[in-house]
C-alpha cells in the first residue's frame, strides 16, 4: 500500500489540485453546475498543436447527494469542464445530456454509488485527504511530463494506478472509461471492480 505523505506546514498543494478548487469558485460553474456537484480525477487530453505538444484537463462533473445519515450518493457525470493547464483557462464545457443524446435522460436521475467507497471508507479524514493530495501531485508530473511530449518514468505508473484505482470510485469507473478509454486502460487495465458494471 501507498503511504501518504504529509503536507508540509506552508507546502503549496498541486497545481491541479488548486486547479479544480479554481474551477469550483469560476462563475461558470456557479451558472451551469448544480450546487451539490463533485469534481471528478482528471483526464488528460494531451494533443499536438503546430508541432507543439499541450495538455488538456478534462474534470468529470457530477452529482454528490449528501446522505443525512451519512456519506453521500453518486451520480453519473453529467458534464466534463476542459481547462488549458499551462494557463488553467477553461476551454470547454460539455453537457453529456446533449452530447449523447442516444443515453436515456433517466440514466443520470438515479444514484450509481456511493461515497466512501469500500476501499476508502475506513480511513481518516486526514489520512484520505493526503492520499487525495499525492494523487493530485502524480496528476501534476503526469501533466508536466506530457507537456514536453513523455510520459512520466522510474515506479511513477505503479503508484499513480494504485492511488488512482483506490481512490476512483468504483461506480463511475465505467463512466471514466468511456470518457477516457485510453487513459484508464493505460491506468487501471482489465481491472473489474466490485460495483463496475
Amino acid at each position: 500500500m501507498t503511504q501518504p505523505l504529509k503536507a508540509h506546514a506552508g507546502a503549496a498543494a498541486p497545481r491541479s489540485e488548486a486547479m479544480c478548487r479554481e474551477v469550483r469558485r469560476s462563475p461558470v460553474f456557479h451558472r451551469l453546475v448544480p450546487m451539490e456537484s463533485g469534481i471528478g480525477w482528471p483526464l488528460p487530453v494531451p494533443v499536438v498543436q503546430d508541432g507543439v505538444p499541450r495538455v488538456y484537463v478534462r474534470l468529470p462533473l457530477f452529482v454528490l447527494r449528501p446522505d443525512p445519515a451519512g456519506g453521500a450518493d453518486l451520480f453519473p457525470p453529467f458534464a466534463t469542464a476542459t481547462l488549458d493547464w499551462s494557463t488553467r483557462r477553461l476551454v470547454e464545457y460539455a453537457d453529456l445530456r446533449f452530447k449523447e443524446p442516444q443515453r436515456s435522460r433517466a440514466e443520470w436521475s438515479q444514484p450509481v454509488g456511493r461515497f466512501p467507497h469500500p476501499a476508502v471508507e475506513g480511513l481518516t479524514t486526514d489520512v484520505y485527504r493526503d492520499l487525495r493530495t499525492r494523487l493530485f501531485g502524480l496528476y501534476d508530473e503526469l501533466f508536466d511530463e506530457l507537456t514536453v511530449g513523455r510520459q512520466p518514468g522510474g515506479g511513477w505508473a505503479e503508484e499513480f494506478g494504485g492511488l488512482l484505482g483506490r481512490l476512483l470510485e468504483p461506480a463511475l469507473v465505467p463512466y471514466y472509461r468511456r470518457l477516457a478509454p485510453k487513459f484508464l486502460g493505460r491506468h487501471l487495465p482489465d481491472r473489474h471492480l466490485p460495483d463496475e458494471r
